[in-house]
């Protein structure tokens, strides 16, 4: 892979708007919502993921951010996206609970802190997010996850959201993906 060493910051809460010649960025740092033309958000991407530009798709910064342009091989830019579709779309297979369940350890595992055995999640997340991520209302969001905290899986109050127990979270899964 060739490198390109062009640095782009943007700083927070606004669209990312590319030019024809651009083809991927690394994110250095920061977040990222990458939303299909529906406006549904297809994935978060962190530090360390690529960001391949594709007009079928929009990139928000949701905190400051740090991309280096990358060269990719030529043939990767048109599938890159399409194993995210495909897990999402088998996401929607399962009931809400089973989604939001699977969101909050998805952004655990890429935005989390682990201290004394709980994961802290990145404050930059809200009911809202977890909403437009599962295609829920964001009233059906709280409900379901006092559930969660009910269950002393996650512990939504005081923010940061905590999960208290990775384990117990990967068997809640389980038991509702059906």
């Amino acid at each position: 892979m060739n490198i390109v060493w062009k640095n782009r910051t943007f700083f927070g809460k606004q669209q990312l708007v590319f030019s024809e010649e651009d083809k991927a960025f690394l994110i250095k740092s920061g977040i990222v919502e990458v939303q299909t033309r529906a406006e549904s958000v297809l994935a978060y991407l962190g530090a360390g993921d690529t960001i391949v530009v594709n007009e079928g798709l929009d990139f928000y910064a949701r905190t400051a951010l740090n991309l280096e342009e990358v060269e990719l091989e030529e043939n990767r830019y048109a599938s890159f996206y399409n194993h995210l579709l495909v897990e999402r779309m088998d996401e929607y297979h399962y009931g809400a609970q089973a989604r939001v369940s699977i969101c909050i350890k998805k952004l655990a595992d890429k935005f989390g802190t682990e201290k004394n055995g709980e994961i802290q999640i990145a404050t930059n997340f809200t009911q809202y997010d977890i909403a437009n991520y599962c295609n829920l209302k964001r009233e059906y969001i709280s409900v379901l996850l006092r559930r969660l905290a009910g269950r002393r899986i996650i512990r939504i109050k005081p923010k940061p959201w905590v999960v208290l127990d990775m384990e117990a979270l990967r068997e809640y899964i389980s038991e509702t993906s059906f």
